[in-house]
């Protein structure tokens, strides 16, 4: 007999993976990925081994009682692609051979494609003008949300105790988090799902973390640093791969005092990463040297333009990044005064609006039952 599991395994996605629906709310699609998968057996050639160890590794430490809840815990965020359960059941198509059970993860289905998509399906006409602006801030508030738990380990709560009424607060999920780096933030892993309510566009969500990095860097409870504020106390990791941490540490000195391009990768480099999206959301082009006169002549409001020129100054690696909270929250009030004074942004519904109009909904019926 199959254990007791609260999602229900659907037909093959054709890619390896199944869809699979929650019991209780089977109105919504999730992805089933079986660990034969990652165990490499759609893998051929010399990378099969490479693959087989890799998932192994995962496997050893999802089932891993500390490590296991330690990574759903990071898969556990709207803006990222994350873990929704764990099931253990039969095959959706028993044979003699496979009538043993089967382990799956069970992720988040973004079924509106990723932001490589909407490029290809939308040539830029104008590099004044190319997806509409409130694209643009969905995209960017999205992003740095994710990086800011991400990196700072704080995510927006509830805060039922406040004065004046309940509202959202900037709060930490681990005493103990540890930055990660995503160090791959571009538009193929930049995904979208479909409106589930009122709210113009469906959830952004980062995905594919293959190249992200957990950092040997600790961050206090006040968002500072535990180490001194030295150039050294910055998370970091080379741009990809691994390496000794004193390694990376003395890339960044001698970065610092040669002016070289030869600098690890930081916060800050995420951040810019995220201009370079928002950036080719605006014009249609990657960076490049002339950014501000493309900026300048860009027919998106004053406070979109200013954040993107702030976010792409960082890559000149001047600036110290000790934390993406400060930028997210500066950010917000950007997004807030576009949202409160143009008319785009009056008639933009974002995921907020959707929940208010859902509470609102409730209450009435409350009120009238």
């Amino acid at each position: 007999m199959a254990p007791k599991n609260d999602f229900e395994l659907l037909k093959e996605t054709g890619q390896g993976t199944l869809f699979a629906i929650k019991k209780d709310d089977p109105g919504l699609k999730y992805i089933a990925q079986p660990f034969g998968v990652l165990k490499g057996s759609d893998v051929e050639g010399a990378d099969k081994q490479k693959a087989i160890d890799e998932a192994s590794a995962f496997y050893n430490l999802f089932h891993s009682s500390k490590i296991g809840s330690a990574i759903a815990q990071i898969f556990n965020h709207e803006n990222i692609i994350s873990i929704a359960g764990h099931i253990k059941t039969h095959p959706v198509a028993k044979s003699s051979e496979c009538a043993h059970l089967e382990e799956y993860i069970v992720w988040d289905y973004c079924d509106a494609s990723n932001l490589s998509a909407l490029f290809q399906s939308k040539p830029s006409e104008s590099t004044e003008f190319y997806l509409p602006e409130s694209v643009c801030w969905h995209v960017l508030t999205s992003l740095l949300n994710a990086i800011t738990y991400l990196h700072d380990g704080k995510r927006l709560f509830l805060d039922t105790e406040a004065s004046g009424g309940a509202k959202k607060m900037w709060a930490s999920v681990d005493q103990d988090w540890l930055p990660i780096l995503h160090r791959a933030i571009e538009p193929r892993n930049i995904f979208f799902q479909r409106p589930r309510g009122i709210e113009t566009y469906g959830m952004c969500k980062l995905g594919n973390f293959e190249h992200a990095v957990v950092t040997n860097h600790v961050i206090t409870h006040d968002g500072g640093d535990v180490a001194d504020k030295d150039e050294v106390s910055r998370a970091m990791a080379p741009y990809r791969g691994m390496e000794a941490l004193d390694a990376t540490r003395q890339q960044l000195l001698e970065s610092a005092e040669t002016s070289t391009a030869n600098r690890p990768y930081t916060v800050a480099d995420e951040l810019f990463a995220i201009g370079s999206v928002i950036f080719t959301m605006m014009t249609g082009r990657q960076p490049a040297i002339n950014t501000d006169s493309y900026l300048a002549a860009a027919q998106y409001s004053n406070e979109l333009k200013a954040v993107a020129r702030y976010l792409l100054d960082l890559h000149s690696g001047e600036t110290h990044v000790d934390s993406v909270l400060p930028t997210t929250m500066a950010v917000t009030e950007q997004y807030q005064q576009w949202k409160l004074h143009s008319e785009e942004g009056r008639l933009y519904k974002d995921i907020e609006d959707d929940m208010a109009a859902r509470c609102g909904a409730k209450t009435r019926m409350e009120t009238h039952s």
